[in-house]
């Protein structure tokens, strides 16, 4: 008869229950903490494994791009370490977004995108935005509307998820009306005013 210790080292590896979702963020806190609530919504069964933060688009892809070679080394022993990999960004003023868009595609990686930052996310879920704006803007109508804190700029008050949580259907519909605007206009749907965070969201909270 085969001992408990044979049985156990010739079992098939386990699949970990938990969806793990590994995301790198251009944002140090408002993405973060935006994110990590739709998270906490989803339950037990999904954690968001934070890579990296505060850092460019490009330096993003390639840390991503790492956590993409390690899921295939790993693949065949059935320990997959992320289900996904993402990075969000935002135009801002980086000269290399469209590089790494494209790098980021090439190589597996979600991308949540928005032009010109992701406070026009924000702003989306409290009203609609069609004209193209820029940061400083995007960031004004935020904190008119309380979705960023007024003195720290950075940060998602927490009176703020009466409007983002009810508001989430709408900024997800009033984001793909925009996409759609600027295709058939012939333009990128990822043109200004845009963002498709809402994809990362629904892999977090459905």
């Amino acid at each position: 008869m085969s001992s408990g210790r044979n049985r156990a080292r010739h079992a098939a590896p386990r699949r970990k229950t938990q969806r793990i979702i590994r995301v790198h963020s251009e944002g140090e806190k408002t993405e973060p903490k935006y994110l990590g609530r739709w998270g906490k919504i989803r339950g037990p069964g999904l954690t968001i494994s934070w890579g990296i933060t505060g850092a460019a688009p490009m330096t993003l892809v390639e840390k991503a791009r790492n956590d993409i070679r390690a899921m295939k080394q790993v693949r065949r022993r059935n320990e997959v370490p992320f289900d996904e990999v993402w990075c969000v960004f935002d135009r801002d003023a980086h000269a290399n977004v469209s590089q790494a868009l494209n790098e980021a595609r090439q190589s597996g990686i979600h991308v949540a995108f928005s032009d010109p930052c992701f406070e026009l996310w924000l702003v989306l879920h409290a009203q609609e935005h069609t004209a193209p704006l820029d940061r400083i803007t995007a960031n004004r109508l935020a904190r008119e509307l309380g979705l960023i804190d007024k003195k720290n700029k950075k940060d998602v008050p927490a009176a703020a998820w009466q409007v983002l949580e009810p508001g989430y259907a709408d900024a997800k519909a009033r984001a793909q009306t925009l996409a759609k605007r600027h295709e058939t206009a012939g333009s990128s749907p990822r043109s200004n005013p845009s963002s498709d965070v809402w994809r990362l969201v629904d892999v977090l909270s459905t």
